[in-house]
C-alpha cells in the first residue's frame, strides 16, 4: 500500500508544485446568541469569492493565495461583519459572531431567501460527514421545513416529496407503512442510522428528516435495515444550547384534531446539559363508515457534554395507538373476472368493520451516542438502540371470491418484537502522503426477536358488497372472540436471529476535484429458528455468511457546483434451507442485488439550483424457484436456487430557488423490473407490488419576502403514480390504475406564529394502495402554532 501511494505522490507532484501558494481558509458563522447561522453569504471581497454557511454554520474555502485578504460575512438585509484574515497554509478562523441573534436569523429564513428545500447535507448516508455532492450515491432528503409547509400530520404523507416512494404505499392492519422503490419494497427499521422495530406506526412530530437512501445498501447498513431498493432512514431532533420551542394545533375533516409541542432548553448555566421534548396527541376518524384512530408521542432528548472530548446523547419515543385496524384485500380467486380494483363495485367508503373492533399498539425506541474525540483526526462514536413493539387486535382482512362477494377473514392475535443493535464507529479525516482519506471502520451486532404467541385465524362470513345488507353493520366484536376461540392454535412461534458485521469504508482523494469510495461489509447471520408453541418443536436453525462490496467514484468538474459519479453496490438477503418433498435438504446461498449506476449532480448559482440525475441497473441472482426440471409434474413441490431479476431505471430530482421566496421541488422517477429467469407463469414480466413503472411529483411554494404581509404564502403539488401490479402472470392480471393527486396550501409563516390551511387530494381522486384499501379523499386541515 506505501508503494502505491507513494506512485500517486510522484504522479501529482508537478500539480502539487504548482498550487503550493495556495492554502485553504474554514471557520464557522455564530449568531449573537451563540447558534450555528445557517444560509449565510460568506466572501473574501479582493478574490470575489463566495460561499453560504451549512446547518451547523460551517463554511469553506479551497485554493485561496497565501497571504492577508478580507472575508466578508453578510446576512441579507442586515449589516455586514468584515474581517482581516491571513491565509497561510490551512487556516482556520476563529468563530464569527454576527450581530443579529437566533430569532432575526429565523426571521430571515422566514422570509424567504435560501433555497429551503436543499438541505441534503447527511452524516448517516456515508456514515461520513459527505457532501451531497461529493457522495457517490443518490438519495433524497425530506426535512421538517417540507413536512411543516405541508401540514404532514402521518408519516406517509412525507413520501410524496421523495421521487418513485411515493407510490405502492401499504398500511398494515397495525399502523406501519411499506413503501416501493427501484421496484423493492422498502420498510422503516432505521432511526438516526440504527435498527428498530419495523413493525409499527411512526409520528412525524419528533422528526428532524426522513433520508431516503437509493439503491442496495447492505454494505454500510447490512441485511436487517436495507433491501435491494434501499434504506429509508429517519432522523429525530436533537437539542441544542438556547431555550426556544413551538406549540401546534391542527384540526380538519373526519374529526381531526392533533396537538404537537417542541420545547428545547439548557438545564445549566454552562449549557453543557441539554434538554428537548417532542410530543403529539393525535385522534382522527377514517373517511369510512366506521374507523378512527387516537395516538399519542413522548419523545425526550438528553445531550451531555461532560468535557471537550466526551459528549453523549440519550433519547427515547415512547409511542402508543388505538383504533380500528385497516383492512387488506386479496383478489387471488379465479372466478374474479374483473382485471382492475376500480372495476369491483366495492363501496370506496365501505370498511368492513365497525368501532367496537379495536387494535392496540405499543412502542418503545430507545437510543444512545456516544462521542469521544480521540484526536483532531479520529473520533469513536458508539450507537446503541433497543426497540420494543407490542400489538394485539383482533384484526381483519379480505379475499375477494367473485366480483360481488367478499370473505371477512379475523385474526386474533398478541405480537411482541424486540430489536437490539449496537454499532461501535471510528470515523477519521487525515492525509497519508498528502491524500484526504475520510475513513469508516465500524462492527455491528443486531438482534431480532419475535413472538406470537397466541394466533389464531378463522373465516368470519361471506358478504354480498354490491348488496351487502343488514349483516354487513351488524359485526360485533364479541361474535369475534366467540368464533375465533373455537378455533385451534394454528400459527404461535416464536424466532430469533442475530447479525454480527465489520465494515470499512475510505472516501480517497487523489485530487481536489477526484475521489473514489471504497467500500467492504462481512456479515455473519444466525438463525437460532422458530418455536412452535403447538408442536414444541423448533426449526429452521441455520448460519450464512455474506461479503458485500462497494465502490463509488466522483470527478468534479467545477468544485463543488458539478459533479459526475458513477458506483457499484451490493445488497444481500439470507435465505433459509428448504426441506425437498424427497426428503433432502437444500442448502441455499444468501440472494444477493449488484447495481451499477452512474449520474450527474448539480448544485450551482449559490445553492439556487441543486440537482441529480442518474441511470441504475440493478441485477439480482441466487431467488429461490420451483424446479420445473426436476419434478415436470408437480415442479412446485421442489425448489431451486437459480432465479434471477433486473431492475432498471431512472431517477430525478431537481431543487430551485429561481427567485426569492420561491421554492420548487420536483422528482420523476422511471422503474423497470423484470423476471428474467423464473417460473415460466411469471417468468419476463414485472413482479407484483413493485411500484409503478412511472412516478412523478413536485412542489412549489411561494412567500412574498418584504411589506406588510411578508411571510404569507401558497404552496401547490401534485403526485403521479401509474398503473401498479397486484396480479401478473400468464393466467390473471389484475391491477391498481394510474392517478394523479393534487395538493395545495395557503400560510402565513411569522417569526413568532404561523398559521396555515391544506387541501389534500384537491381534485378528489379515487386511488388505492398496494394492500388495495382507498386511499383518503379530498380533505381539508388547518394549523395554528406558536414560537417561543
Amino acid at each position: 500500500m506505501s508503494r502505491l501511494y507513494l506512485i500517486f505522490f510522484l504522479m501529482i507532484l508537478p500539480m502539487a508544485q504548482s498550487v503550493a501558494q495556495n492554502g485553504s481558509l474554514r471557520g464557522k458563522v455564530l449568531t449573537s446568541d451563540g447558534q450555528p447561522a445557517e444560509f449565510v453569504t460568506v466572501g473574501i471581497k479582493d478574490l470575489q469569492i463566495g460561499t453560504i454557511t451549512d446547518s451547523k454554520g460551517n463554511f469553506r474555502f479551497k485554493k485561496v493565495p497565501l497571504g492577508i485578504h478580507t472575508l466578508s460575512i453578510q446576512l441579507v438585509g442586515y449589516s455586514t461583519t468584515e474581517q482581516r484574515i491571513e491565509v497561510s497554509g490551512e487556516t482556520t478562523v476563529p468563530a464569527i459572531s454576527l450581530k443579529e441573534n437566533a430569532e432575526v436569523l429565523q426571521e430571515v429564513l422566514v422570509r424567504g431567501n435560501t433555497n429551503r428545500f436543499a438541505q441534503k447535507e447527511s452524516e448517516h448516508v456515508a456514515r461520513l460527514p459527505l457532501k451531497n455532492i461529493e457522495n457517490p450515491q443518490v438519495y433524497n432528503v425530506v426535512s421538517k421545513e417540507i413536512m411543516q409547509e405541508q401540514i404532514v400530520t402521518d408519516y406517509k404523507s412525507a413520501f410524496k416529496n421523495i421521487p418513485g416512494a411515493n407510490t405502492g404505499v401499504a398500511h398494515s392492519s397495525n399502523g406501519r407503512y411499506m413503501n416501493v422503490t427501484r421496484g423493492f419494497n422498502l420498510g422503516n427499521a432505521a432511526r438516526n442510522g440504527v435498527g428498530t422495530s419495523s413493525v409499527a406506526e411512526i409520528d412525524p412530530a419528533n422528526l428532524e428528516r426522513i433520508e431516503a437512501i437509493k439503491g442496495p445498501s447492505g454494505t454500510l447498513y447490512g441485511a436487517s435495515l436495507s433491501t435491494f431498493g434501499g434504506l429509508f432512514n429517519r432522523v429525530t431532533k436533537k437539542p441544542f444550547d438556547v431555550f426556544k420551542g413551538q406549540v401546534s394545533f391542527t384540526t380538519g375533516s373526519w374529526d381531526l384534531n392533533r396537538l404537537t409541542a417542541d420545547i428545547n432548553t439548557p438545564l445549566n448555566d454552562e449549557k453543557t446539559v441539554l434538554l428537548r421534548l417532542n410530543t403529539a396527541l393525535h385522534s382522527e376518524k377514517s373517511f369510512q363508515d366506521a374507523g378512527f384512530s387516537k395516538t399519542y408521542l413522548v419523545a425526550p432528548s438528553l445531550s451531555i457534554k461532560v468535557n471537550d472530548r466526551l459528549s453523549v446523547l440519550f433519547d427515547a419515543e415512547l409511542y402508543g395507538r388505538k383504533g380500528t385496524n385497516i383492512y387488506g384485500n386479496t383478489t387471488a380467486s379465479t372466478n374474479v373476472k374483473a382485471s382492475r380494483i376500480d372495476q369491483l363495485k366495492i363501496g370506496y367508503k365501505q370498511s368492513f368493520t365497525n368501532n367496537s373492533i379495536i387494535a392496540s399498539t405499543r412502542t418503545q425506541n430507545l437510543y444512545s451516542q456516544i462521542n469521544y474525540k480521540i484526536s483532531s483526526q479520529w473520533i469513536s462514536q458508539t450507537n446503541i438502540g433497543t426497540s420494543l413493539v407490542e400489538f394485539e387486535f383482533p384484526a381483519m382482512t379480505l379475499n375477494t371470491i367473485t366480483d360481488s362477494t367478499v370473505t371477512r377473514n379475523i385474526w386474533d392475535q398478541f405480537t411482541r418484537q424486540v430489536a437490539t443493535q449496537v454499532q461501535q464507529n471510528f470515523i477519521g479525516d487525515f492525509k497519508i502522503a498528502g491524500f484526504r482519506n475520510r475513513i469508516v471502520a465500524g462492527l455491528d451486532y443486531s438482534s431480532m426477536h419475535f413472538d406470537f404467541p397466541n394466533t389464531r385465524g378463522a373465516v368470519y362470513d361471506t358478504v354480498n358488497f354490491v348488496n351487502p345488507g343488514k349483516r354487513y353493520a351488524a359485526i360485533s366484536i364479541n361474535e369475534l372472540k366467540n368464533k375465533v376461540a373455537t378455533v385451534a392454535l394454528n400459527s404461535g412461534s416464536a424466532s430469533k436471529y442475530n447479525y454480527l458485521g465489520a465494515y470499512v469504508s475510505d472516501v480517497f482523494n487523489l485530487s481536489e476535484n477526484l475521489m473514489v469510495m471504497l467500500s467492504l461489509r462481512v456479515d455473519r447471520f444466525d438463525n437460532k429458528g422458530s418455536y412452535s408453541y403447538s408442536t414444541n418443536a423448533t426449526t429452521g436453525l441455520y448460519k450464512q455468511t455474506a461479503l458485500s462490496p462497494k465502490f463509488g467514484v466522483v470527478y468534479q468538474p467545477v468544485k463543488d457546483k458539478v459533479a459526475l459519479f458513477a458506483n457499484y453496490m451490493n445488497g444481500y438477503q439470507f435465505v433459509a434451507p428448504v426441506n425437498q418433498p424427497d426428503g433432502s435438504v437444500s442448502n441455499f446461498k444468501p440472494q444477493f442485488a449488484n447495481q451499477t449506476e452512474a449520474g450527474v449532480k448539480l448544485d450551482v448559482l449559490d445553492n439556487k439550483i441543486s440537482a441529480t440525475i442518474s441511470y441504475y441497473d440493478i441485477r439480482v441472482v441466487n431467488q429461490v424457484r420451483s424446479d420445473m426440471e426436476r419434478d415436470p409434474v408437480n415442479g412446485n413441490r421442489f425448489q431451486i436456487q437459480d432465479g434471477n431479476q433486473t431492475s432498471k431505471g431512472v431517477d430525478f430530482e431537481l431543487i430551485i430557488n429561481p427567485v426569492n421566496g420561491l421554492n420548487i421541488l420536483a422528482g420523476y422517477a422511471y422503474n423497470a423490473s423484470k423476471l428474467v429467469k423464473a417460473n415460466e407463469n411469471v417468468n419476463g414480466r414485472r413482479p407484483t407490488n413493485s411500484g409503478a413503472e412511472n412516478t412523478a411529483n413536485a412542489w412549489a411554494s411561494y412567500r412574498l419576502t418584504s411589506g406588510a404581509a411578508k411571510g404569507l404564502g401558497l404552496g401547490v403539488g401534485f403526485n403521479y403514480s401509474g398503473e401498479q401490479f397486484v396480479i401478473n402472470n400468464t393466467s390473471r392480471e389484475f391491477t391498481i390504475p394510474a392517478y394523479t393527486v393534487l395538493d395545495a396550501t395557503v400560510f402565513f409563516d411569522q417569526p413568532g406564529y404561523r398559521i396555515g390551511f391544506k387541501l389534500d387530494n384537491l381534485n378528489n381522486e379515487r386511488y388505492w394502495n398496494t394492500s388495495l384499501q382507498p386511499q383518503t379523499p379530498r380533505r381539508f386541515s388547518a394549523s395554528v402554532t406558536v414560537k417561543f
